[in-house]
């Protein structure tokens, strides 16, 4: 919830560093590989679900560009990154439709292949009046991920790569992963790797063994739990820690999210929203860490940074090209004090954007402060 702080003997954030110290100059930012699913998501509100062999009208239907690797590239390039988006789509017109949101997000799509036989991956999505989501689709075009890994030209430029654990439901989405995570790492970038609920409980054992070998994990609790058939989070952590996971960040949705640091697990607080849709939010919380991580941010100012990203994004309904951007998830940092010690690092954590975003102080951060 909004405002709470550690619990009892997670300890307390590491002091900020000095925000006067820094420039306003905008520093260079790295490139990312984003790969993953591309779909198109058909998004309607509904009041309540109907019964058995009933129906439902809706005022209106929604589509937008979605999938775990279309949303986290468009939630990297609103904050400036450059992004380079590896994924799949069908010859067809859902495909023309999602890679024409893409581009207009200034996305390279170069990855992108069109399939000849299979559809692109169409998502059905429900949100209730509370935002929160029911999710019917098919994967389509998005089974057939391939890469040019021949010529991997393709990664000059690339400081880091995020992989789904989606890429290994497929054997030629898993091929592609574990080539990339390699040649990543050979050319000294590093990787990280967002689970995702169906692999987390179809191939287990498969995503434990990648989790091993990237930097930074992306996890649920319920995915974690599925991968290690532990429920309290202290055992999921040292479960994954004996497994060979370096860096686990664990998404824990309205309450925040759970990181390790200096050998102790900390509770980064959430910020309060009026919750609309949480479809990609943890796409935009994903995002964001990774973002701060480019920019070598401390892991728990990244992580109150994703955790307002993660906010944003469910504050507004649907995902993809609304997926939030800086001036929205500095609102809702300006916007929501948290309990001691905590709040000192949000405003760390709002000095630190206004630097790098090249913006002068303002009032509101000031305001902040009081």
């Amino acid at each position: 919830m909004a405002g709470a702080g550690d619990k009892e003997g997670m300890g307390s954030p590491a002091r900020c560093y000095n925000a006067t110290r820094m420039t306003a100059a905008k520093p260079r930012v790295p490139g990312v590989l984003v790969v993953g699913d591309i779909n198109v998501d058909i998004l309607a509100r509904i009041e309540a679900f109907p019964a058995a062999g009933e129906d439902c009208l809706v005022p209106e239907l929604e589509l937008h560009c979605g999938g775990v690797g279309a949303n986290t590239a468009m939630a990297l390039a609103h904050w400036g990154v450059p992004v380079r988006l590896c994924g799949t789509t069908g010859r067809d017109s859902f495909g023309e439709l999602a890679l024409g949101f893409l581009r207009r997000e200034r996305i390279d799509v170069s990855l992108v292949r069109q399939s000849e036989h299979a559809t692109t991956g169409l998502m059905f999505i429900a949100v209730s009046p509370d935002g929160q989501r029911t999710i019917f689709g098919s994967r389509g075009a998005n089974t057939e991920l391939v890469a040019p890994m021949d010529d991997t030209h393709f990664l000059d430029g690339i400081q880091a790569a995020h992989l789904m654990g989606y890429n290994f439901l497929s054997q030629s989405g898993a091929q592609v992963a574990e080539r990339l995570l390699s040649e990543v790492h050979r050319r000294g970038g590093w990787v990280s790797l967002d689970v995702g609920m169906a692999p987390s409980r179809q191939i287990p054992e498969v995503i434990l063994q990648a989790a091993a070998k990237v930097d930074i994990l992306f996890v649920s609790q319920t995915e974690a739990t599925a991968l290690t058939g532990q429920r309290d989070n202290p055992s999921v952590f040292g479960a994954l820690e004996t497994r060979g996971v370096r860096e686990v960040v664990m998404k824990l949705g309205e309450q925040g999210c759970l990181f390790r640091e200096n050998g102790i697990l900390r509770e980064a607080p959430s910020f309060a929203i009026a919750a609309a849709d949480s479809t990609g939010a943890g796409d935009a919380f994903a995002a964001a860490f990774i973002r701060a991580r480019l920019h070598d941010w401390p892991v728990a100012e990244a992580a109150l940074l994703a955790n307002a990203s993660g906010a944003a994004a469910a504050s507004v309904v649907g995902a993809g090209e609304r997926m939030p951007a800086p001036p929205h998830i500095l609102r809702v940092l300006r916007a929501n004090r948290l309990a001691t010690p905590w709040d000192a690092l949000r405003i760390c954590v709002l000095e630190r954007l206004e630097a790098e975003l090249g913006l002068k102080e303002s009032a509101a951060i000031s305001g902040g402060r009081k």
